[in-house]
């Protein structure tokens, strides 16, 4: 049975030793004109930011090594002396903000699968505070364009909105348990609200996490195991009743406000019992790692 397709767009920082330093004066991509990798994804500055996007992947190693490549091939484009670093928020010197680009804010506006409505432009007081998200773009197109069976959900209203709460369910308050840096807390103030979202011709995109998840392949590999388990909570019928027993306004409030104890207890109330086992797996041996992760050149061996 063909499965689920698969890209992710994360956001990374520049450092040059302890400094955070302007992408903009190295990466020719934009967003409205973004340059090509020789992998096949695209690179391109996102305020101060490198964004690279990958192209869909149809298993999970398929996913890591998409991911993999274009890493890779960005920091080819990084020169010497400079870091790709993944860091959800950071604070830059005025200096590295005179650039207009620097200035510029968001693009299309995303939607909130709670409201259904359109989220508000975030607008932060500190002019000097920036932030990186990695976003899971969720397909179930084929190679026809034609929707996989099983999975046609995907192309109705509901059906994406439902995937954006199963999603909030698995990926979110277990990111809330994994991704607890004050600058994971610091990005939530104003962007990856529970329920981000932006529906696509081809699934939904899920814009609620930040980039913490590509430290390592193994975190990779986890998000794509919770994709595919939150597709099946919603193909069974059985996501309403757990959203009933939580509450949606609590799932929103943990994923919101970082609250890593009821996080804990909803994952081993709720969510356990409807997990794989590989995402049982990656779960703790990426819960056992978080702290020892080194750069990303080291974690992915470039």
């Amino acid at each position: 049975m063909k499965r689920h397709t698969i890209g992710t767009d994360p956001e990374f920082f520049l450092k040059k030793g302890s400094k955070y330093v302007s992408a903009i004066p190295f990466i020719k991509g934009s967003k409205h004109e973004p340059a090509m990798l020789p992998s096949g994804g695209t690179v391109q500055r996102d305020n101060v930011a490198v964004e690279f996007a990958t192209v869909p992947a149809k298993s999970g190693k398929d996913f890591v090594d998409k991911v993999k490549d274009c890493l890779k091939d960005t920091l080819d484009i990084i020169p010497d002396g400079h870091e790709l670093v993944v860091e959800p928020s950071a604070t830059f010197e005025e200096s590295e903000l005179t650039d207009p680009e620097a200035c510029e804010f968001g693009c299309d506006p995303d939607f909130s699968a709670y409201l259904l409505e359109e989220n508000e432009k975030p607008w932060c007081e500190d002019s000097t505070f920036r932030s990186c998200g990695a976003h899971i773009h969720v397909g179930c197109l084929d190679d026809k364009k034609t929707p996989i069976v099983g999975l046609e959900f995907l192309m109705e209203f509901k059906g994406k909105i439902d995937t954006v709460k199963a999603m909030d369910l698995l990926h979110g308050i277990i990111s809330t348990v994994l991704d607890d840096s004050l600058a994971a807390t610091k990005r939530k103030e104003l962007y990856g609200k529970a329920g981000c979202h932006r529906p696509t011709d081809y699934g939904v995109e899920y814009r609620v996490l930040s980039n913490y998840w590509m430290k390592s392949p193994e975190l990779v590999m986890l998000m794509d195991s919770l994709t595919k388990d939150a597709l099946t909570l919603v193909s069974s019928g059985k996501l309403r009743g757990i959203l009933d027993s939580i509450t949606e306004y609590i799932l929103q409030d943990v994923i919101n406000n970082g609250r890593i104890i009821k996080a804990t207890e909803i994952i081993k109330q709720h969510v356990e019992q409807h997990l794989s086992e590989d995402s049982k797996d990656l779960f703790e041996l990426c819960k056992d790692n978080i702290k020892k992760y080194k750069t990303v050149k080291e974690e992915w061996g470039l």
